[in-house]
């Protein structure tokens, strides 16, 4: 029984966690269908079958959500996760919990998107059902604020949500069911894959001037809030002081080894504004960019 209990436990704060620093709805499903827990608050009233219903006229039943765990009841041991297609195309991650061969509760993670909205409606015929115009439009919108994410994506949520539910010796700091979730925080190890996938996305993209947390949260399908605290915890710098070093190097070297005009090189390296692109040169370097070019040859490094 404690042992079910621990499970309860390490599955709220798992859906805690997605939902607050990933942007991931999540919902705890009983062993009687019974809904323990949804991240956000009654998000499934307001799902993607429901609203459908508002739009068609045609009821929708909720039949498939509670056939996911079906699933999971049926399985043997602990470890097996599974990512689901709903009806209409959405993935959703699935991860079902034991104590031994006891089905304790799954954690449903979603739903994601896995193609563009315009193509998920169009699969689904909803032209044909007399859906049109501004309805379509309403829809449309949602499913953009859906996160998106391909296949190796969601089999990386899998692997760590399944991870944080069933490792015994993975420890939620300073957490418990009663003090601030918001405040807890994992083994940062399990990130490994998107910390490198978001240095490799910032190295080849730095110059853009467009670049920003929800710009780099976009191309690895995390919460920009994630991103900044990857920043904070694993570079010990937030985020615009990394992106400004790189161009602020990137912007030495231009003016060592090139005749290009300053303005020019502001721009080259992902500055807009050529004052801004002043000060924070001389903060990093304690020259302007007009100074370092001048500087005495033998200072050159």
């Amino acid at each position: 029984m404690r042992e079910s209990v621990a499970i309860i436990e390490r599955l709220h704060a798992t859906a805690h966690l997605l939902n607050n620093a990933i942007g991931l709805n999540c919902v705890i499903v009983g062993p009687e269908k019974e809904i323990a827990l949804e991240m956000p608050p009654n998000h499934i009233g307001s799902c993607f079958c429901k609203r459908l219903e508002e739009l068609t006229g045609e009821t929708e039943d909720l039949d498939h959500f509670y056939a996911r765990c079906d699933y999971s009841a049926r399985g043997t041991e602990s470890g097996s996760y599974a990512v689901y297609h709903c009806p209409y195309g959405l993935a959703n991650i699935i991860i079902p919990a034991f104590d031994g061969n006891q089905f304790v509760a799954a954690l449903q993670i979603g739903p994601i998107r896995t193609s563009e909205p315009d193509q998920l409606l169009l699969n689904q015929g909803l032209l044909l059902q007399g859906v049109n115009g501004e309805k379509i439009e309403t829809i449309n919108k949602f499913l953009d604020q859906l996160p998106n994410g391909n296949i190796s994506y969601l089999m990386s949520i899998a692997k760590l949500a399944n991870s944080l539910i069933t490792d015994k010796d993975l420890v939620f700091k300073s957490l418990s069911m009663e003090t601030d979730i918001d405040n807890a925080k994992v083994d940062l190890e399990l990130s490994d894959d998107i910390v490198c996938s978001i240095q490799e996305y910032i190295v080849a993209n730095f110059t853009n001037n467009d670049m920003s947390l929800d710009m780099v949260a976009k191309h690895v399908y995390v919460h920009p809030s994630y991103i900044s605290r990857i920043f904070s915890q694993q570079f010990n710098t937030p985020f615009r002081t990394y992106i400004n070093g790189l161009r602020v190097n990137l912007a030495s070297e231009l003016l060592d080894t090139t005749d290009k005009s300053i303005g020019d090189i502001c721009h080259e390296v992902g500055f807009s504004d050529h004052s801004y692109f002043n000060r924070v040169f001389k903060s990093i370097r304690g020259l302007t960019p007009s100074e370092y070019r001048n500087r005495p040859r033998d200072r050159r490094s």
